[in-house]
């Protein structure tokens, strides 16, 4: 018995001589910069040891086998590395450092010129996604929905079709929060809107998102009170190779095939990358039900390209060129919420149901949709004159050809809330019967006799019917021009940089009467409220539905311009500098922008109503505007662990072109009370970092001051003495509000735990209190129809209340597992909570002369929606077809528990308009690179 257990233990001892360890250490660092790389995953082949390096590139792996192992290290964006080495037992065995090369061509050079910030020395909150993540946990995934995944941001389907998204980052909408692609900024010039509709496919040429919350560190004047979104898109790769890959699913879409094809570097130094897709709403997998053939919102089809060119060329040590373009052409259709009252009188229980579909000559016929096309390209020279100094100018240009359409109902409002079964201009369940709107359009009190159309007397008597109900389009074009420049300077501890940011735009807007719905013409003009919108041109219109002659505006054929025809004129100057100062543990950096913006308007059609007739046709005076951005913060690192950083700022900015005039379709009068808004901002947080976990709190406090609204009276409302309002019946004087303040408050965690290298969590929690901070009061005065004047109050109750639309409180929690090889699996929870209806300031607004209810009450505004959570799990494999293929099938599930919420609560001619989340959804990727 003796001998035996001698014997076991023995055994037992050469075990572990056998098994006898050891620790390798070393550093990663970019073969371009010499700077250390984070985050880099370090592997020893053959075995499930492993390590990331830490903020100084460096990294320890433990416990590895004794012997000679093979050392794999990885990195997003750069070319893979093995070492072969000899680990000593016992011992820890310093491996040589290694220098990364990246695989695309100018990186580093479009990050600093596209303001991307150094997570570990700039003083701000900020966010980042790379390129892995957003290829494996993110598939199929538009950009807006990514960066809702980073605490403070908000993500809703809008109205639910494809690329409808909006973002809201601290309670601010997307008009308050900067959108840069590659650190060309994107917004719209007039309205400082995001249309995410115009880069759908955007996600699919992104190589690094990161999201910057609150004032940021960008050094361009741009007006990001939430925030800013920065893309950065894939440059030219430096090897040859390119993908395959095709996606189907269920949501916005059904259909995806894509080709990405690189030249790698060629003689001459050259690089070419191409990426194009194709996205569809036609067919889905065999066997599922009609819901989920198709788009989730009835009628929401999608017809898209997308496409991305980028070419570098690099002409020596000192300089070199990169050129990139991206275009999404699109057609779709979008959905209009139905309200809760026709919910129940038609007992409709789809969530997703569309009160803008119906039947139209057999066929399922959606009135509102949207054709976009809006190519963004930009040719950028990078001159690197030393280590020191650079010098980086780009210049871009975007053309947009848009329009949406929507439904006309010239005399009521058929395509509003007010339904009832039985109706015959509806059939089945809340579908609008087209056929008998036709119908009605070539009925007997429809047919015109024109003597003189369009004030042409040599024209023969035009004979036909005017249609009643209609289909316009309205068209938002533009051509835009800028150039950005900056110079950077390195002086040792502290770098400088200044620049330039020029910009021209030209939007063009117009309506159309875009499909007459078996009529012969309209009028442009309004039955309902008896105006013409263009006096410049009449026709006589012999037997008038008064039976009486009557002038009436131009005859409008299918295709011609109606309504509304003018031009908005944006330009821009802005100079810039930054410095950064960095000694010891401590960096310090402060940002000053002086930014001259000018509106012109040019109206191209005479509006007939009084407070537009003699002020809406030719050009508008040019208005500008100066204005500034201040912005400073440190950071304090007193080890590598642990990062204390605060900044502060201030910026004024212009109304927006939108509200400068009294109404940009009609008017060429500015709003006459004009003020600059202001923005003061202040925020403080604490880092925690190492190669196992990362976490950051933050505190923010920001103030919006002097914003501007605009509303309207009309004939309904009462004037200062109590007296009604003596305007044309339907007739609207734009009323301008100056002063509200909104306060925006809040805290803000997020972390990511490496558990192992082949496990990481991660997680957000963010509470906001965003509120109105004050009431404003407004007084107009009006020309009536008898010539006199009269003067009304009106007034903006909102101190106190919700901002509203945005979740102020949200929490998300992530898994992503990759222990499996050649296998990775993850899963997101998030959950959203204290979401107040939406709506503008405006919609309070109430006259004190008359019992007039506001179009939204406070308790409607306080009244928030349910709370709601939603489950995503995502799958990959990896797999190779031969020595040169590598392939990978990858799937997720949106929704994996099929959760019934509100995405947004609206409340719209008196009724509540819910628009509901999307069910489950899922999308399946196969994709080969080569």
């Amino acid at each position: 018995m003796l001998k035996r257990v001698l014997f076991l233990l023995f055994i037992g001892l050469s075990g572990i001589s056998l098994a006898q360890t050891g620790n390798i250490s070393g550093s990663v660092i970019d073969t371009d910069t010499n700077e250390p790389l984070i985050g880099a995953t370090i592997l020893i082949k053959g075995t499930n040891k492993g390590s990331i390096s830490d903020l100084n590139g460096q990294y320890l792996v433990k416990a590895v086998p004794a012997g000679k192992q093979t050392v794999l290290i990885t990195y997003i964006g750069y070319e893979e590395v093995e070492q072969e080495i000899e680990v000593l037992a016992d011992q820890t065995t310093e491996v040589p450092q290694v220098s990364m090369t990246s695989t695309v061509v100018g990186l580093k050079e479009v990050e600093i010129f596209a303001s991307v910030v150094e997570d570990r020395k700039t003083p701000v909150a900020v966010s980042a996604i790379n390129a892995l993540e957003i290829d494996e946990r993110f598939v199929g995934t538009d950009v807006a929905d990514i960066v809702q995944n980073t605490p403070g941001v908000y993500t809703i389907q809008g109205a639910g079709g494809y690329g409808d998204q909006e973002v809201y980052i601290r309670g601010f909408d997307q008009s308050n929060i900067a959108f840069l692609v590659n650190g060309i900024p994107v917004n719209d010039m007039e309205n400082g809107r995001m249309f995410w509709s115009n880069f759908a496919g955007l996600s699919e040429v992104t190589r690094q998102l990161q999201v910057q919350r609150g004032l940021g560190a960008s050094k361009l004047a741009i007006s990001s009170i939430g925030g800013t979104v920065n893309m950065i898109t894939k440059p030219a790769e430096r090897s040859e190779g390119g993908r395959i890959e095709y996606q189907t699913g269920t949501g916005s879409w059904n259909q995806r095939l894509r080709f990405t094809y690189n030249t790698g570097l060629l003689d001459g130094g050259w690089a070419v990358s191409f990426q194009g897709s194709r996205t569809t709403t036609d067919g889905g997998l065999a066997g599922l039900s009609s819901q989920e053939q198709g788009s989730v919102i009835p009628g929401a089809f999608t017809d898209a390209w997308s496409y991305y060119l980028s070419v570098s060329k690099k002409i020596n040590d000192q300089h070199s060129l990169m050129f990139w373009g991206f275009g999404a052409p699109v057609n779709r259709g979008t959905a209009w919420v139905v309200d809760e009252a026709t919910r129940e009188k038609f007992n409709i229980d789809e969530p997703n149901a569309s009160n803008s579909i119906g039947i139209y000559q057999g066929e399922l016929f959606n009135h509102r949709q949207n054709k976009i096309h809006k190519p963004l390209m930009a040719l950028t020279h990078f001159w690197d004159k030393d280590r020191n100094t650079s010098l980086t100018t780009s210049f871009y240009a975007s053309f947009a050809d848009v329009y949406s359409t929507q439904p006309v109902d010239q005399q009521e409002s058929l395509f509003l809330n007010d339904r009832t079964p039985g109706n015959p201009e509806l059939t089945g369940v809340n579908l609008i019967n087209w056929d008998y709107l036709a119908q009605q359009n070539r009925a007997d009190d429809r047919f015109r006799e024109i003597q003189f159309p369009n004030g042409d007397f040599n024209t023969p008597l035009l004979e036909g019917y005017e249609s009643r109900y209609f289909i316009e389009s309205r068209h938002n074009n533009h051509k835009w021009y800028g150039l950005i420049s900056n110079f950077k300077k390195s002086l040792g501890n502290l770098n400088l940089l200044g620049g330039v940011d020029l910009r021209y735009y030209r939007g063009q807007h117009f309506g159309r009467a875009n499909n007459l719905i078996g009529g012969d013409f309209v009028l442009n003009r309004s039955e309902r409220f008896d105006d013409d919108y263009n006096k410049l041109i009449t026709s006589t219109v012999i037997n008038a539905p008064d039976n009486a002659e009557n002038i009436y505006g131009a005859v409008v054929r299918e295709g011609d311009k109606y309504r509304y025809d003018y031009e908005g004129v944006v330009t821009w100057g802005a100079l810039f500098a930054q410095a950064e100062y960095t000694i010891n543990k401590t960096t310090v950096f402060a940002t000053i922008s002086g930014t001259q913006t000018s509106y012109k308007r040019i109206g191209y059609m005479w509006n007939a109503r009084p407070a537009f007739n003699d002020n809406s046709l030719g050009e508008s005076s040019t208005k500008s505007f100066l204005t500034y951005t201040a912005k400073i913060g440190a950071s304090y690192r007193p080890t590598n662990r642990h990062q204390f950083f605060a900044n502060a700022g201030r910026f004024t900015r212009p109304p927006f072109f939108d509200n400068a005039f009294i109404d940009s379709r009609y008017s060429n009068n500015y709003n006459p009370a004009l003020k600059l808004e202001d923005v003061n901002s202040v925020e403080g947080g604490y880092t925690y970092n190492t190669s196992k976990i990362r976490a950051s709190v933050n505190y923010y406090l920001t103030y919006w001051n002097n914003r501007t609204t605009t509303s309207a009276f009309n004939s309904g409302d009462n004037d200062a003495g109590g007296n009604p309002i003596d305007l044309i019946p339907g007739d609207l004087t734009p009323t301008i509000f100056n002063g509200l303040i909104s306060r925006h408050e809040g805290v803000e965690l997020d972390f990511k735990y490496n558990v192992t290298s082949s496990l990481e969590l991660n997680g957000f929690v963010s509470y906001g209190d965003w509120k109105w901070d004050n009431n404003t009061t407004t007084t107009t005065t009006f020309v009536t129809e008898s010539g006199n004047e009269q003067t009304a109050t009106s007034q903006i109750n909102l101190k106190g209340l919700s901002v509203g639309a945005s979740a102020q409180t949200a929490v998300g929690i992530g898994a992503h597992y990759k222990g499996i090889r050649d296998t990775y699996i993850g899963a997101r929870w998030n959950y959203f909570d204290r979401i107040s209806v939406r709506y503008s300031p405006e919609d309070a607004e109430t006259n004190p002369n008359n019992d007039e209810i506001p179009f939204v009450t406070a308790d409607q505004i306080n009244d928030a929606f349910p709370a709601y959570s939603t489950l995503q799990i995502y799958a990959g494999r990896y797999f190779d077809v031969s020595d040169k293929i590598r392939g990978r099938l990858s799937a997720s599930v949106q929704n994996v528990l099929n959760e019934k919420y509100v995405r947004w609560s609206s409340y719209f001619s008196q009724q509540y308009q819910n628009a509901y989340g999307y069910p489950r959804t899922y999308t399946i990727s196969l994709s080969f690179d080569f």
